[in-house]
């Protein structure tokens, strides 16, 4: 991968890659709970409270960010509620007016204040410049060393729950997302073609040396978060399987 883009696309990848893994917790928990259980109401309720931190912090997001633009709001709500498809909805904050671009601002908050905190509280139970610096040394024995000693961490069981509900829940739903891919539509029409004929400006040099050290950080704290979601959704899917077997 080219070396100034690099850490973009890291950033990219290990997003994509916790999202994913997100949803398969959700799936392999809720389903072992229903088994357990027999109640779809207790699976998405246990649910909703396990990731109830992560909730608050998605819809205060919205929230704050709409009020930092002016946009009027009302309800706001963190009750699970099922949504088509089967999809669980764990929260909600009502919007009331505002225009495209307050709407992709409001809607990509969760985004950008799930992930500041992930990054914040990766760096706090981990030593994540440590880590890095042996994964590029290809010394992966220290690399598990290094992620082993955040239970070295004072409440370190704490901290690694906030990080796990916070990181999996600063995706954005369908309705947070819909803004956005209007707002990347016109950007694209206005953009391309600057590009395509050449008019497109470069950005100085140490603005993309500062975006690029940016976006190291970030990543190298997703990789933390992604360590955790992998840890975790082994972890539920035993509990999927267990549930199977108890239930025959």
């Amino acid at each position: 991968m080219p070396g100034p883009w690099s850490p973009l696309l890291w950033s990219a990848a290990f997003l994509v890659a916790i999202w994913w893994l997100t949803r398969r917790l959700a799936y392999y928990l809720m389903a072992g709970l229903y088994r357990l259980t027999g109640s779809q109401q207790v699976a998405v309720v246990t649910y909703a409270l396990l990731f109830l931190p992560g909730t608050l912090v998605h819809e205060f997001a919205h929230w704050a960010m709409a009020r930092l633009l002016g946009v009027k709001t009302g309800g706001f709500s963190v009750l699970p509620r099922l949504e088509k498809g089967g999809e669980v909805r764990l929260g909600a904050v009502d919007v009331r007016g505002g225009g495209l671009v307050e709407h992709t601002l409001i809607g990509m908050a969760p985004m950008l204040l799930g992930g500041l905190l992930t990054v914040v509280l990766s760096y706090v139970v981990v030593d994540v410049e440590a880590m890095k610096q042996a994964a590029q040394s290809e010394q992966f024995e220290a690399v598990v060393r290094t992620l082993l000693g955040a239970f070295h961490h004072p409440d370190a069981l704490i901290w690694l729950y906030l990080l796990f509900t916070i990181s999996s829940s600063m995706f954005l739903s369908a309705s947070d997302r819909a803004p956005i891919q209007q707002m990347a539509i016109y950007l694209a029409l206005v953009l391309l073609p600057l590009y395509l004929f050449g008019f497109m400006p470069a950005l100085p040099e140490a603005w993309s040396q500062t975006i690029a050290e940016m976006f190291g950080v970030f990543a190298s704290g997703l990789a933390v978060a992604l360590v955790l979601h992998g840890v975790m959704t082994g972890l539920s899917l035993l509990f999927y399987l267990a549930a199977q077997m108890i239930r025959g």
